[in-house]
């Protein structure tokens, strides 16, 4: 079969339900949503899904976000880390969660320090916005995060609704 046999075959079955006898299913295209049927479940994927549900090209997501249109290509194809100050400008102009572009939701949280992070980067704040919310010092708050120490009981009161807010989402 010629390439260009190929792609006619491709296309004329694209818009059917149908079972070939290599037991491939041929499905109609439906509306993508970045919830149902991702087919690339990392940050980059989640982005990109976010943005073509909302029909913005690169450049109208950096317009509105103020991002560099090569920063969003980049984080795209999971070639760059999001800053969550980022990512929060990025949730806000797609109308999705900073913790669905993230994929926060896979991060661990078998300890109170992974537990912390993980309510640190679900809601947004880098460590310096987290400390200064917390009224303590970047270095404690490191500290904590790697479970080098236990935060005394006045600063697990201020935690305590930030993870319970983390569990019930």
């Amino acid at each position: 079969m010629s390439r260009f046999a190929s792609l006619e075959y491709r296309r004329i079955r694209k818009d059917k339900v149908e079972d070939n006898t290599l037991g491939i299913t041929y499905k109609k295209e439906t509306p993508f949503s970045p919830f149902i049927d991702m087919i690339d479940d990392s940050p980059g994927g989640r982005l990109r899904a976010a943005r073509t549900a909302k029909q913005m090209y690169l450049v109208d997501l950096a317009a509105a976000t103020g991002l560099c249109t090569r920063t969003i290509g980049l984080a795209e194809a999971n070639k760059l880390k999001v800053s969550p100050p980022s990512l929060r400008r990025l949730s806000k102009v797609l109308g999705v969660s900073v913790a669905f572009l993230g994929c926060f939701e896979k991060l661990p949280e078998s300890t109170l320090g992974e537990r912390i992070v993980k309510a640190r980067l679900f809601h947004g704040y880098t460590k310096r916005e987290f400390a200064k919310l917390l009224e303590v010092h970047e270095r404690t708050l490191f500290d904590w995060e790697h479970d080098r120490k236990t935060p005394p009981d006045n600063y697990l009161n201020k935690i305590a609704p930030i993870l319970d807010l983390l569990m019930k989402e």
